[in-house]
């Protein structure tokens, strides 16, 4: 069972790394380009 929950972890951690990169990436794009908005 331990196992199992390490790599609930690891999802959410992952998940959590793509949404805030994600997210870092299009306030970047709005910086750089605010026509596009």
């Amino acid at each position: 069972m331990p196992a199992l929950r390490r790599e609930a972890d690891m999802l959410d951690l992952l998940l959590g790394g793509g949404v805030a990169f994600g997210l870092a990436a299009y306030l970047l794009v709005a910086l750089v380009r605010p026509e596009k908005f």
